[in-house]
């Protein structure tokens, strides 16, 4: 998927504070929206992003993570994700994975994360280690000057966030 491309629009199964839903990306609509992208998943990333997604939160944007199909809850986890306010959606037919382009040989501590502005065109996208600097480092993108708040009218989330949106401008090459 090319920088300034919309989000897909098909539906694909979200966990999202306990109940299993079918979103589409542009539910995300009217919010900056970062998608980490995970070729494995453990509890312990689950518990790292879902601390981090209060950090974004405050910043204006959502945190979502995209689980492999055979990386999601197995057996393994002591305390699954029931009251998770991070959405996690998975891919089980692929068609996000083929569709953004994601890169499907990561080592298991690698994401991919990719940036949408409030209208869900891509802005930009981050590989990065799945720790806490590295979440550190995807937030300060998302807060970066490209990525500020903009005076352009926005449409509200059709998802329930409670936080002002964030808007991001188009990435401009660097000069010299």
């Amino acid at each position: 998927m090319k920088i300034g491309t919309r989000a897909p629009m098909w539906k694909t199964p979200c966990l999202l504070k306990g109940g299993l839903q079918y979103l589409p990306l542009t539910a995300f609509q009217g919010s900056q929206f970062v998608l980490c992208c995970l070729p494995a998943f453990t509890e312990t990333d689950a518990w790292l992003l879902e601390q981090q997604a209060d950090r974004f939160h405050a910043s204006g944007a959502v945190l979502a993570a995209l689980i492999s199909d055979k990386a999601l809850l197995g057996n393994s986890w002591c305390r699954p994700p029931r009251d998770f306010g991070l959405p996690l959606l998975t891919d089980p037919l692929r068609r996000l994975e083929r569709s953004l382009h994601l890169t499907n040989s990561l080592p298991p501590h690698r994401c991919e994360t990719l940036f949408f502005d409030h209208r869900c065109y891509l802005q930009f996208r981050l590989f990065h280690d799945l720790n806490l600097r590295g979440i550190t480092t995807v937030l300060e993108v998302a807060e970066s000057d490209f990525c500020q708040r903009s005076a352009q009218p926005v449409l509200k989330s059709r998802l329930t966030f409670d936080h002002s949106p964030a808007h991001c401008l188009p990435l401009e090459a660097p000069t010299g």
